[in-house]
């Protein structure tokens, strides 16, 4: 678990991975790396090692309490509450099943000495995970960070053979079956090669109530990946000469906006690549406030309105929620449109996504799914818990709509054909800003450069949300996968990206 502001997103999205860290988080360019069956006699790979059998349950409740009071340093403990910590290992190993430690991941330039990379595989989940430990260099060496993220194949298990497109949806179409066999997903799935669709999955229960099944036209919470649609409506506004990503806060919006940050020195560019130093509006107070109260992007201002900076904006990566919320406070200011019109009058529409919108959760909306979280109950029969009172009534430029996985190819078409902006505006929005910190983000979209080229897009997660949209924007491919259960869309996501990446190392 990664510390950051945003502590309550993380803990109620346990199982999000990567994007539970921090919903979404860029997935940061892999660099050359090496993997040794060998593991290194280090404190960093022991605290790994030690994490992986608190996962495989070999420990009590309170045996993990105690190791993790002992073993982790204040500041993790006051960001992870004991009672998160082993309900997010309990739901970890539930759904991942044991992990099978397998390798140790060196990479170029070496890491410090303080972090291990810990390769394992998921008995039940199949899945490639890394757990990523950071530990003090001083003795006892207590654990300051740990993460639970995909990882690609060791590489001495990569096959060399690049797979056909039919082979993948096979191989893919399959594992969804198992891990749905399992009550592990629940979702649909999209394969496409330059905007041909060549595999959908849809699997599971969209409500549990009712017993209704998933279908393709089922419209799931994207999470934070309508943060992709609040830059393109930036980069509209730019090339319209309304905005420019270097105007600061404070040209477009008034006091009434973070009365307590300096607003000058926050620019647009900074709220889209994350490097503002805001936070996160999912704090203690909003979990304690009616979800009612927060409808429009101007029903946020009271919960924002002590926030201040935790960095000089543009020296740091933090992801921020409350960035892309001011940034769509923006949109609203400039265009003098709701950004609920705005969103559809400008990106959905012209898109021709007619499943798409920031539909509220309170009337009826035909194929709605709800959310799900899943705790196994030894010896009796699982437990679901919807997330209808823990997730927003209605989302907004942070994240919270909702889309289906054809709708979401749509979007990845309008964008490469340059219907919704131009060239040079997807250049700014699929490049780097090494500049402001954001080495894996650029602006609303993560970016990444693996063995089949370059990658763009985003993920999502919450309770009972889990979504990501990737576009291999070399090799012509788009993946959609959407679920109502929490973290498996990352999995499926994974294992999709390496049947697709599949021999491309070696074939290079």
């Amino acid at each position: 678990m990664k510390s950051s502001t945003s502590r309550r997103t993380i803990a109620i999205a346990a199982l999000a991975l990567l994007a539970a860290l921090a919903p979404a988080t860029a997935r940061q360019a892999a660099p050359p790396y090496k993997d040794s069956k060998t593991i290194p006699d280090t404190p960093a790979y022991k605290r790994a090692q030690e994490i992986a059998l608190l996962i495989n349950g070999e420990a009590s409740v309170t045996e993990v309490e105690a190791y993790m009071t002992k073993n982790c340093t204040p500041q993790f403990l006051a960001d992870f509450p004991l009672s998160e910590v082993t309900g997010y290992l309990d739901q970890v190993q539930s759904f991942h099943g044991t992990l099978e430690v397998s390798y140790a991941r060196s990479y170029e330039p070496p890491r410090p000495a303080t972090n291990a990379v810990l390769i394992v595989r998921g008995s039940e989940s199949e899945a490639w995970q890394a757990i990523v430990v950071d530990v003090e260099e001083a003795e006892p060496h207590r654990i300051a960070t740990y993460q639970l993220a995909p990882a690609r194949p060791p590489s001495d298990l990569q096959p060399a053979e690049i797979l056909p497109d039919p082979q993948i949806a096979e191989k893919l179409s399959a594992y969804v079956d198992r891990l749905a066999a399992k009550d592990a997903f629940s979702g649909t799935v999209l394969l496409a090669k330059d905007g041909k669709v060549f595999m959908t999955k849809a699997a599971g229960i969209a409500n549990r109530d009712f017993d209704a099944k998933v279908n393709l036209d089922t419209k799931f919470n994207l999470g934070s990946m309508n943060k992709m649609m609040t830059a393109v409506a930036c980069m509209q506004l730019v090339e319209a000469g309304k905005l420019s990503l270097e105007d600061p806060v404070s040209k477009h919006l008034g006091n009434d906006w973070l009365p307590k940050v300096d607003k000058k020195k926050v620019r647009l560019k900074h709220l889209l690549t994350h490097t503002s130093g805001l936070g996160s509006y999912f704090t203690d107070e909003w979990d304690r406030a009616s979800r009612t109260l927060y409808r429009t992007v101007d029903d946020w201002k009271p919960i924002i309105k002590n926030d201040t900076l935790a960095f000089e904006p543009g020296t740091r990566w933090q992801y921020s929620n409350t960035g892309m919320l001011v940034a769509g406070a923006i949109i609203e200011k400039v265009s003098g449109v709701d950004y609920y019109q705005y969103i559809p009058n400008h990106s959905t529409w012209p898109a021709g996504m007619t499943k798409t919108d920031f539909f509220e959760t309170h009337p009826v909306t035909r194929n709605l799914p709800v959310g799900y979280e899943k705790q196994n109950v030894a010896g009796g029969r699982p437990i679901y818990r919807n997330n209808l009172y823990r997730h927003v009534v209605r989302g907004g430029p942070a994240g919270g709509g909702y889309s289906t996985v054809t709708d979401l190819l749509k979007f990845d078409q309008a964008l490469r054909s340059e219907k919704l902006v131009k060239r040079a505006s997807l250049d700014q929005l699929w490049r780097a800003y090494p500049e402001l910190k954001s080495e894996g983000y650029g602006l609303g979209f993560s970016i990444e450069t693996g063995p089949a080229g370059r990658i763009v897009g985003h993920t999502g997660g919450f309770t009972g949300i889990s979504a990501g949209l990737a576009l291999y924007l070399d090799a012509g491919y788009t993946i959609a996968v959407l679920s109502n259960y929490g973290g498996v869309a990352t999995v499926v996501e994974s294992r999709a990206r390496e049947l697709i990446q599949q021999g491309r190392v070696a074939n290079q």
